[in-house]
């Protein structure tokens, strides 16, 4: 019997635990998993914070015992992988419930060992009232802390969708007094700054302040509150969130002597094979192939994570499943804005000497007569020598994840311009406008290329 380990219970992980499983029944599939959780979905964290999701079990999607009964698959919670023996295939555990050190031999190994908020060099960071928000325990700490303390005022570190996504739960909570610390020019640096500035709008009618081009200094404990110091200013707030991105959890592969990537993630194939026969690795610990930039690069997220971990499964139980890659497509929503983007903007493009063109189109969501429709910026970018899209950007009231995964698609086919003005799109007052936004930017550049 082939027995096919897996280091993770998260998105990935129990992905490639339910596919090794379904592809090869016969084989024994057991999951490690250091924390006392399995398959929750981070990504609602904000919506938890916010109680537009009431419980936080709400947010976990298979626990143990049900892995067992439907999947066939074993989950030994608290039980951290220490070590790992490539040569003779072996891994050394760490049983928490048994405080006792044990020893697997495995077939296969999928490591899905996910990823941890970056935690920058700040004094103070340690600070009592300082958070971060990845795990249900995070959520349920938070959570805790705004219904005991009752908070008024928040600081957030960070710029991207979650500091975003959290300014408006935190809004939600009866914080008014919000301050969001950007050290870059702009807010969303995978938004071209005209896209950004829209964003940054919608911040300031919600009276949420946005300080940029800062980094903080110190965190400093002062009775019960904190004093955020920033160079000669200083914010007193009662606490302190940061959201400056993620880093892969690499530091078990790292020392096996896996060769490792961009941001020091795991490097894989399309195959999700690592270096190291026999071993596979997939989602946020992992790099991913960019079908725009045609590269390898390193973008954790909840849906290449479940992908890459279906793909491995499939692989490390014998079936040979080719994951293409990723355009790079993600979407949030704060307030009543949504935000989306995918391939590559027109600052990237600079920075990697794409000889480029780019528009921007105004419209609105619905038909002009019909009752809610909002206004919506579509900005297409595309490379002026092929004349093919290499990337979107959608700022607008509604509907925008189903237009930007209509420019993914296009992205994820290599599609020119000159080919996209004859896509054809539903029309019906109350979804779009008789002209659909999107194929009047397609127009708008096509006749930029001409």
């Amino acid at each position: 019997m082939s027995r096919i380990l897996i280091i993770g219970g998260n998105a990935a992980g129990m992905s490639a635990a339910a596919e090794a499983k379904r592809i090869n029944p016969d084989s024994e599939v057991v999951v490690f998993e250091k924390g006392n959780n399995i398959s929750y979905g981070a990504c609602g964290l904000p919506f938890f914070i916010s109680g537009e999701i009431q419980k936080i079990e709400d947010l976990i999607v298979l626990k143990p015992e049900q892995a067992r009964l439907k999947k066939g698959v074993e989950v030994k919670l608290n039980c951290e992988v220490i070590s790992l023996d490539t040569e003779n295939k072996k891994m050394k555990v760490n049983n928490m419930n048994e405080n006792i050190i044990e020893e697997y031999n495995y077939d296969k190994l999928i490591i899905a060992t996910g990823a941890t908020p970056v935690k920058p060099e700040i004094k103070g960071i340690e600070s009592e009232g300082v958070f971060f928000l990845r795990t249900l325990n995070d959520g349920i700490k938070l959570k805790k802390f705004i219904s005991e303390k009752k908070p008024r005022s928040v600081v957030i570190i960070g710029e991207g969708h979650i500091a975003l996504e959290m300014s408006e739960s935190f809004k939600r909570c009866g914080i008014n007094d919000i301050n969001i610390i950007a050290k870059r020019e702009h807010l969303c640096w995978w938004l071209d700054k005209d896209m950004a500035d829209i964003v940054e709008n919608k911040l300031n009618e919600n009276k949420i302040k946005v300080i940029k081009q800062k980094s903080v200094d110190s965190i400093e404990e002062k009775d019960d509150k904190l004093n955020v110091i920033l160079g000669n200013e200083r914010i007193e707030t009662d606490f302190v969130f940061i959201s400056q991105g993620m880093r892969p959890n690499t530091k078990l592969a790292k020392e096996a002597g896996l060769k490792l990537g961009m941001r020091g993630a795991i490097e894989v194939n399309n195959f999700m094979e690592t270096s190291c026969k026999d071993i596979y690795a997939a989602g946020d610990c992992a790099t991913v192939y960019n079908i725009v930039e045609k590269r390898f690069i390193y973008m954790p997220r909840g849906t290449t994570a479940n992908k890459q971990g279906r793909y491995a499964g499939i692989n490390a139980a014998g079936g040979s499943f080719e994951f293409k890659g990723i355009t790079a497509v993600m979407a949030f929503r704060f307030f009543d804005l949504e935000v989306a983007r995918a391939g590559i903007w027109d600052e990237e493009a600079q920075r990697t000497k794409i000889d480029y063109k780019s528009i921007v189109i105004k419209s609105i969501t619905r038909a002009g007569y019909y009752p809610g429709a909002k206004k919506i910026f579509i900005k297409l970018t595309a490379d002026a020598t092929t004349k093919k899209l290499i990337g979107a950007q959608i700022v607008g009231g509604e509907n925008v994840s189903k237009r930007i995964d209509i420019l993914s698609a296009c992205l994820y086919n290599n599609m020119k311009i000159d080919d996209m003005v004859h896509l054809d799109f539903c029309y019906s007052p109350p979804f779009t406008p008789v002209w659909e936004p999107v194929h009047i930017a397609i127009n708008k550049l096509y006749k930029e290329l001409k």
